[in-house]
């Protein structure tokens, strides 16, 4: 049969796309593999030229060692692809310089995504392709990853670790106050506290049974704590339309947290007065703080000698756990001119159990993949924070910081005498909203 001119060029042409295509799911031109590879569905090798990878993170979700470990590790799987990494010490100043190099166009390709980001930040990211979608994050992850970074079924980041908030207390004065056993429900804790507080002729708080009460001028992570009350007592946080609306439910849990701090109440036993929590529970002054496994290293800074104990935190009903997590996850920017190599670091390195390890080793956070919890979930150090991240929950806000600001401000406006609870509660739903 003989073809004419133009029939031979389409002929041609045709046969040149069905070739780029079968080399690009064969993995031989850089781009995904097929579903399944490596077990991601996405990543590996990207072959061809060496590709550059900008990648930004901050102090407050990793450290700068563990993650060269980890770009180390990922370079042996695939040395065609060179990650450089640059990081922020304070997180507040990360994300303004991040916002800032997206504005101007010069965003790196890979940054460190909070944990309460999406609703804020979420136009700002490349979702995963379809091949790591949904149903993958909730087989690999917790429950409360897929809250937190899936979106109208798009994947937004993925974590490396979860922090949550535990139970954390100085042995010695539990030994001392002949208390062999930590609580594991808050009626026990509030048994506890008139055995563990020390008071003045005044009634004058001079040691605290536990930093819990405050505003965010004395109780590190307030806001998060009472954000876990909220949850545990089977607030919505958010109504059908998806504006806050704490409810019944929100209101019993903040006045259960005001309790701490009212001077007439038999669990008085804190004050914005005291001080930093931090520094109460590392003087050996508080005998109790609620806080994230990231405020050991803090207290082991300020006091290397000290017995820490660690146990589970409280909860309202054990059966039926709800713990509270915060973490940072890896996300690709849309700016990046190399989004495939981008999600395949992302996904490579998150997902693999043995670089994913590597970085635990390195940073001593808790794991996220649920291959990992159930290695660690009876480990001396991060069994508790492993256990937790399994019942973890989190609510979607507007912007972080704000909202643990309006936080602070309700639970200050009721202490100082300006508001009833129910008036700051409204208040602060009102504020929230009209961010």
């Amino acid at each position: 049969m003989n073809f004419s001119r133009n029939q031979i060029i389409i002929i041609g042409a045709v046969v040149a796309v069905v070739l780029f295509f079968v080399l690009l799911f064969l993995g031989i031109i850089p781009g995904l593999k097929p579903a399944g590879s490596g077990g991601l569905g996405i990543g590996g090798p990207t072959g061809g030229q060496q590709t550059k990878l900008a990648f930004w993170g901050t102090a407050g979700g990793n450290n700068a060692n563990a993650i060269q470990k980890v770009i180390e590790k990922y370079s042996q799987k695939d040395a065609a692809v060179s990650v450089s990494y640059k990081e922020f010490d304070n997180a507040a100043d990360y994300e303004k310089s991040l916002i800032n190099a997206l504005a101007t166009g010069h965003a790196p390709d890979i940054f460190m995504f909070h944990s309460g980001w999406l609703r804020k930040h979420y136009d700002k990211v490349y979702p995963a392709p379809d091949t790591l979608n949904a149903a993958y994050v909730q087989q690999m992850f917790p429950d409360v990853v897929a809250h937190d970074f899936v979106l109208q079924g798009k994947v937004y980041a993925l974590p490396l670790y979860i922090d949550t908030i535990a139970f954390i207390y100085n042995k010695d004065i539990f030994n001392a106050k002949s208390i062999a056993v930590a609580p594991r429900a808050w009626v026990d804790f509030q048994s506890f506290i008139p055995r563990l507080r020390e008071v003045n002729l005044l009634n004058q708080i001079t040691k605290p049974a536990a930093a819990i009460g405050g505003s965010e001028k004395s109780v590190s992570d307030a806001s998060d704590l009472l954000s876990l009350l909220m949850l545990q007592y089977k607030s919505q946080m958010l109504d059908s339309q998806g504006k806050v609306s704490f409810g019944n439910e929100g209101l019993n849990a903040f006045n259960f947290y005001l309790q701490f701090a009212d001077p007439s109440s038999q669990y008085y036993t804190w004050n914005d007065n005291i001080g930093n929590s931090i520094d109460d529970f590392s003087n050996g002054d508080a005998a109790i703080i609620f806080d994230y496994q990231s405020a050991l290293a803090k207290i082991k800074e300020k006091n290397p000698y000290m017995n820490i104990g660690v146990g589970q935190m409280l909860q309202f009903d054990l059966s039926q756990p709800v713990d509270y997590a915060d973490y940072w996850g890896l996300a690709v920017s849309y700016q990046s001119a190399n989004k495939v190599a981008a999600w395949n670091f992302v996904a490579g390195v998150t997902a693999d159990q043995t670089i994913a390890d590597t970085y635990l080793q390195t940073s001593g956070k808790p794991p996220a993949l649920r291959s990992l919890i159930d290695k660690y979930k009876n480990d001396p150090d991060l069994g508790v924070f492993a256990k937790q991240a399994l019942t973890a929950r989190s609510w979607t806000q507007p912007d972080v910081a704000e909202v643990r600001q309006t936080f602070s401000n309700m639970i200050e406006s009721v202490l100082n005498g300006k508001l009833s609870s129910d008036k700051a509660i409204k208040q602060a739903e009102s504020q929230i909203n009209s961010l």
